[in-house]
């Protein structure tokens, strides 16, 4: 089975919020981002699904694409600090936080560790589905950990990977005897430049 993971175009966040769950605009350059990248994914797509936030599914909803919104492709749930703007979240809690993410959340939030493991369960399940080419829209930190199931790179290091507005990434899921998870690339940059940048 073939992946397509797709991250939103770029958002409209002068005031710097932090957002994940928080419903936020699209710049409007989004209906011409997203008429490229979708000329360049497969016109025999079996299976759409997105994350429930506006930011993905207003694309696809200006294409007229069918779709399922699933609650596991969302973005990571930034609590209490969720459409705050960065500058005002109490810089103790934040240091805090940012020390081990991977283990801890923001008040009321989620940790990086379980957004980890509802994106895993989720793409694996898929095999379940036989069917050979899916398209998931979803965000960063979706993305960031299917990259750190692929490639077996430590949660603690994950954003050392840059992961672009409106990029295509492609994987493949092996489903024989134990499922597992290949990155295949991106357009733009490739397995071994990401493994570079964590070296």
């Amino acid at each position: 089975m073939e992946l397509f993971v797709i991250r939103h175009t770029e958002v409209q966040n002068p005031n710097n919020l932090c957002y994940g769950n928080y419903d936020i605009s699209l710049k409007p350059n989004y209906e011409h981002k997203s008429k490229i990248f979708f000329e360049n994914l497969p016109n025999d797509l079996d299976q759409i699904y997105s994350s429930p936030s506006k930011r993905c599914t207003d694309l696809l909803d200006l294409h007229n694409l069918n779709f399922n919104i699933h609650n596991d492709l969302r973005e990571l749930d930034f609590g209490d600090w969720e459409g705050k703007k960065w500058d005002d979240i109490d810089q103790k809690h934040l240091n805090y936080w940012m020390e081990d993410y991977v283990n801890r959340s923001p008040k009321n939030g989620e940790k990086m560790i379980d957004l980890y493991k509802r994106s895993i369960e989720f793409t694996y399940k898929l095999v379940e589905l036989d069917l050979q080419k899916i398209l998931l829209v979803t965000h960063a930190g979706v993305i960031r950990s299917l990259i750190s199931e692929a490639l077996s790179i430590n949660l603690n290091q994950i954003f050392n990977v840059s992961i672009n507005y409106d990029e295509i990434y492609r994987f493949q899921i092996n489903s024989a005897h134990q499922s597992s998870l290949l990155f295949l690339d991106m357009t733009n940059i490739m397995t071994g430049e990401i493994t570079q940048k964590l070296d």
